[in-house]
């Protein structure tokens, strides 16, 4: 069974380098153009992929870029809670590249963000999603995760042991498809 994961497409935030963790934002022209492209190369390779089962963050980004794969590969998402983005708390809407205290948070993965969560807390909530994911679709067709950057570079860790310096240079690039054995 495989397990794909993507990130929404490019947001108004993305572009602002802002964090939006819980944050509503909206996609840009460029990155529904992302959703419709990723769209079409799912559709294009519909039966070497075999997905059967999406399930989504209820974040409208993630929605939004959903809507596209549901309408060319005929399946209804399932929003989960468990694969929304990492709550930044405090530090929802700050500038990514520019805030010290945020970047020394991301070093910190046992360290709750103020009035968020950890990355740890984070982690095992998508865990358990792909653990349920696993139990519930064993021979049912592969799954399709779509979702959010630094929720999916934690799940990556699911798969492979990183260093934290690597979990930290992981950049997940909108619409980017991940491939995993499950």
């Amino acid at each position: 069974m495989k397990l794909f994961i993507t990130r929404h497409g490019e947001t108004d935030r993305n572009v602002q380098k802002r964090i939006s963790g819980w944050t509503e934002s909206e996609l840009t022209e460029r990155g529904l153009s992302q959703a419709r492209d990723l769209a079409e190369r799912l559709a294009a390779d519909k039966e070497k992929n075999a997905i059967k089962h999406i399930y989504v963050s209820p974040l409208k980004r993630a929605r939004d870029t959903a809507a596209c794969i549901e309408k060319v590969l005929g399946i209804k998402a399932v929003p989960d809670g468990r694969i929304k983005e990492v709550f930044f708390g405090d530090f929802e809407d700050a500038h990514r590249v520019t805030d010290p205290a945020f970047c020394e948070m991301l070093n910190n993965p046992f360290v709750t963000f103020p009035h968020g969560e950890s990355l740890v807390q984070a982690a095992h909530r998508a865990y358990g999603l792909i653990e349920h994911v696993r139990k519930t679709h064993a021979g049912d067709g592969n799954v399709l995760f779509v979702c959010h950057g630094m929720i999916t570079v934690l799940m990556c860790t699911f798969f492979k042991d990183y260093s934290q310096t690597d979990l930290l240079n992981m950049r997940i690039e909108n619409c980017q498809l991940l491939e995993f054995d499950l």
